[in-house]
């Protein structure tokens, strides 16, 4: 019994031995490739990433042949990807599996790893990739040629790219489809991602959204379906360079006609159509007040008086009491008619809508006093009347 346990332990130890010598002799007698003697082969040279879908996506795949050692080991594969400047000591890998040929990647993945690599949202950027191989035990190592990717990364925080400038444009509007697109339909900015507008729309018609006034941009932005619900729905860019190109429908106004708030937000993808009391007609002057002020409700002063910026925005920089309320007036007087108040008694405390509030007005003496955010600060207010809203910052 314990002559055939030695010869069992014999026989292991000689067949570890002959596995060692024989992967040590297939590694000595290997070829190795010059660097740069392969290729890995992108997809595409240039991409632009969309967030819709953007997990399912694939944005960009890379390709090569297999690489010849001259020896039967299994040879892996790691894709790097790293910054121009970079040199591949801190890049992105991606170990692949034995005999894979080929990596895909996903919209959201490229744009994570296009962002860790310091690209820009929206701007086009170059990275560059290359492909390790090596046998058994990272032995042997070589490289590709480098291939430069320019990527075009999205912003997370927003659905679409937000333009400059946003006009509305169709059989819907005054303009009725003819060019320059006039001034009175061109949207307020808001806020780092929404538009919005107070315009006069023709029911049953309708409309589009142009970055242009000269003609209709390339992309515009359209209703994604044709059954978008007419107070608003999603929308899609709308161009040659769009995914899919030209898709979309032209959006739907509203049955009856009348003074409509128009939104767009591209953080959300998504507009919105509401029925306004009516176009606000921008005030000679503009101040705060109410008991969210230092004055109260008392007549303000030049404390409390906006800054007019252009023909329909004002601006002030001011103290604030938490959770109390203000509203706007047109005089140093304790109260005008019209002032102007939240179109709602549940505008968000950042910023809202807001409507023309006086005996004329329909409602008259309409609207809700504006209730300041609950922490007491300074605030930047900047009031619209071309869309109707206000903000606040900090």
């Amino acid at each position: 019994m314990k002559k055939t346990l030695n010869l069992i332990f014999t026989s292991l130890l000689l067949m570890i031995f002959m596995n060692s010598c024989t992967e040590k002799e297939l590694i000595s007698v290997a070829t190795i490739p010059a660097d740069g003697s392969f290729l890995v082969s992108p997809s595409a040279t240039a991409i632009e990433l969309i967030k819709p879908g953007a997990g399912t996506h694939t944005a960009i795949s890379f390709t090569w042949d297999t690489i010849v050692y001259g020896v039967s080991t299994p040879t892996s594969f790691t894709l790097q990807m790293d910054s121009l400047n970079g040199d591949f000591s801190t890049s992105i890998e991606d170990v692949i599996s034995t005999n894979t040929f080929q990596i895909a990647f996903t919209d959201s993945v490229m744009n994570f790893r296009a962002l860790k690599l310091n690209l820009k949202p929206f701007i086009p950027g170059q990275i560059k990739v290359r492909l390790k191989a090596n046998l058994a035990y990272n032995n042997l190592p070589v490289y590709s040629t480098v291939v430069p990717v320019t990527v075009t990364p999205y912003d997370d925080g927003l659905m679409y790219k937000m333009p400059a400038t946003l006009y509305l444009q169709g059989d819907a509007v005054v303009s009725n489809g003819t060019f320059p697109i006039p001034d009175a339909q061109q949207m307020v900015k808001v806020d780092n991602h929404r538009f919005a507008l107070l315009v006069l729309l023709t029911g049953g018609k309708h409309f589009t959204f142009s970055s242009s006034a000269a003609a209709i941009s390339d992309p515009s932005y359209k209703a994604a379906t044709a059954s978008e619900p007419i107070n608003g729905g999603n929308f899609i860019p709308s161009g040659t360079q769009s995914t899919p190109p030209n898709a979309g429908s032209d959006i739907l106004s509203p049955a009856v006609n009348g003074i409509y708030k128009v939104i767009v937000d591209f953080k959300t993808g998504i507009y919105s159509v509401n029925k306004a009391p009516g176009l606000i007609a921008s005030p000679a002057s503009l101040y705060m007040v109410g008991d969210a002020t230092a004055l109260g409700w008392a007549a303000p002063n030049a404390t409390q008086k906006f800054t007019q910026t252009d023909a329909n925005t004002f601006i002030i920089t001011l103290p604030l009491i938490g959770g109390k309320k203000y509203d706007f007036i047109t005089t140093a007087t304790t109260w005008s008619d019209p002032a102007y108040k939240g179109a709602t008694n549940a505008e968000p405390p950042m910023g809202g809508n807001f409507i023309a509030s006086g005996a004329s007005t329909v409602p008259a003496w309409g609207g809700s006093d504006i209730i300041a955010p609950a922490a007491s600060g300074t605030y930047k207010i900047t009031v619209n009347f071309k869309s109707g809203t206000y903000v606040l910052t900090q």
